[in-house]
């Protein structure tokens, strides 16, 4: 009787190689598809702040986006709510501060 021995101890370089490319593209379709979370708020705010208070160091009237005007100390005159996505942000009359909601 004759018996045959199959030395099968590992993967082959192929097959390696197979599973890492199966591996990395799913990973970029998960990574492409996956949703972005809404950040516009903040960057509203970071540059609401920045105009505001470059008006108060120059001590002059600035304007910024959405029809926001900034007194030379830094108070709007406007008072007014902004809708994001997820986020409210609400600027008082006067001071120029902004509450997040």
């Amino acid at each position: 009787m004759v018996t045959v021995s199959f030395n099968n101890k590992g993967f082959s370089l192929l097959e390696m190689l197979i599973g890492i490319m199966m591996i990395a593209s799913l990973s970029l379709v998960y990574i492409n598809h996956r949703k972005q979370p809404d950040l516009d708020h903040y960057y509203f705010l970071n540059n609401y702040l920045l105009v505001q208070s470059k008006a108060i160091r120059e001590k002059r009237d600035m304007s910024y986006e959405k029809g926001i005007r900034f007194n030379s100390m830094g108070h709007i005159d406007l008072a007014r709510t902004i809708e994001f996505e997820r986020k409210k942000i609400t600027l008082n009359l006067g001071n120029g501060y902004a509450l997040i909601k």
